[in-house]
Order: C-alpha cells, then sequence, then structure tokens
C-alpha cells in the first residue's frame, strides 16, 4: 500500500511537470502547419516597468538548463512526432485529450459562475464521446458550432482578484507565476485520468497528453528564441503580458 502511494505522488509530480510543457515554451495558438509562416515573426515583447522578478538570477540558470533540455531533447522528439504523425492523427488525439479533460472545464466554470461555459462543454462532452466516437473527431463544433470553452483554475482565481504573485521559471515547466502553479494542482486533481486509471499507466497516458501539445508548440520556440537578443527577457516579458492581456479582456 505505501509503495503504491508513493507511486501515485511520484506520478502526480511527473505529471506536474510534463502538463505545462506545452505552455511554458511559447505562445498558445501556435499549430504545426503554421510553421512556415511564423518563420517571419519577429519578436515584439517589450519590457515595461511593473514586473515582478526577483528571483532573476535563479530563473536564469533554470531557463539556461530548460533551454538546453529543449533544444536538445524535447523538441527533436516532438519534430519526430510531427514529421511522422499525419496531421489527422494528432488532430483526432488532441480532441481525444480535450474531450476527457472535460470536468476540468466544466468545473471551473462553475467556480466562475459561468453557467453557458458549463453548459457548453457538458454538451460538447455529451455529442462528442458519442457520435465523436470517444472524442476522437468534434462534431459539437462541425455541426453544432459549439465551439471550445477551456478554462483553468488559474482563470478562475484571476476572475477573483488574484493576481499572478511573483515570475518564476520552473525545471521543465519554463515561464510561470504562483497563480500559475497553483492551477497546475488543483486541474490535476479535475483531470479525471488519474481516476480512471492506476500508476503508471495515468502517468504514461498523461504524459502523452502533455507531448502532443507540446510538439505544437516547438517550432515556435525555436523561431523566437533565434530573433530575440536576450531569450529570458523575451519569454519573461511574453509570459508577464499576457498575464496583463488576460486581465483586461
Amino acid at each position: 500500500m505505501a509503495s503504491r502511494q508513493l507511486a501515485s505522488v511520484a506520478g502526480m509530480v511527473l505529471l506536474l511537470l510534463a502538463s505545462a510543457l506545452s505552455t511554458g515554451c511559447a505562445t498558445r495558438d501556435a499549430k504545426p502547419q503554421d510553421t512556415e509562416r511564423e518563420m517571419d515573426i519577429e519578436p515584439t515583447v517589450v519590457g515595461y516597468d511593473d514586473y515582478r522578478d526577483p528571483l532573476i538570477h535563479l530563473n536564469r540558470a533554470v531557463f539556461r538548463l530548460n533551454d538546453v533540455t529543449y533544444r536538445y531533447a524535447l523538441i527533436p522528439l516532438s519534430e519526430a512526432y510531427n514529421w511522422g504523425v499525419p496531421d489527422p492523427v494528432k488532430s483526432s488525439i488532441g480532441n481525444f485529450f480535450y474531450n476527457i479533460k472535460m470536468p476540468i472545464y466544466f468545473v471551473n466554470h462553475l467556480f466562475q459562475l459561468q453557467p453557458e461555459g458549463m453548459g457548453r462543454n457538458l454538451l460538447r462532452f455529451v455529442i462528442n464521446s458519442t457520435v465523436g466516437l470517444a472524442g476522437l473527431f468534434d462534431p459539437a463544433a462541425a455541426w453544432f458550432e459549439l465551439e471550445r470553452a477551456p478554462t483553468t483554475f488559474g482563470d478562475t482565481l484571476e476572475g477573483y482578484g488574484v493576481g499572478y504573485g511573483i515570475y518564476i521559471v520552473l525545471p521543465l515547466l519554463g515561464p510561470s507565476d504562483a497563480r500559475a502553479g497553483t492551477s497546475l494542482v488543483v486541474d490535476y486533481f479535475l483531470n479525471p485520468v488519474p481516476y480512471l486509471l492506476d500508476q503508471p499507466e495515468s502517468t504514461a497516458v498523461m504524459a502523452v497528453d502533455s507531448g502532443q501539445r507540446f510538439a505544437s508548440e516547438a517550432p515556435r520556440y525555436l523561431i523566437l528564441r533565434e530573433k530575440s537578443e536576450d531569450p529570458y527577457l523575451f519569454f519573461r516579458n511574453l509570459h508577464l503580458q499576457g498575464q496583463l492581456r488576460n486581465a483586461e479582456y
């Protein structure tokens, strides 16, 4: 029993590390098919005075470690995935994992007192789990115009006026902050996969989810890194300005 509990805790830690890989190195709108177009992107993120980065020296050290790990391990794996897996298959994999994580979105919309978001996610889940063959396809959007409505516990905290805290760079996770870190933990416990599967199966399944999301973001990381004079400052400002943009809109 003790060994199983230890395995569960270890699995959760590994998954929290893996789950943010897709957001730690790039913006959230990147798509594999946009790689050539994104070659023309110029870094336009600028600094601003109201950032909180008291751990800048430690953050820079962790950023350098992450950068090496991304470029020599994770990004080559992502490139192999993007090259070897057809786009329709990748789309179905992404659809499946989005569908199974419906409780994360539903509960957070509940916390945010947004019944429209709750209903949209519930209807999408029912339609895509049945007509969409366990979520592999998205007829809810294609036939009924029920577009995705993702949200996280970080959005919930932000909606109640909780600030992002201080800026931190986490090992493997990349740019983050106190609010985002809390969101990772809470959303992990809202994810149904750990309750449906035992270890190590649940760890493997969620690692696949993290890997397929990271693969779509990896090309943009390399492009922006090459075009920025100081990659650390660029990705820090990109993250912090994203927090400000979300707060405004």
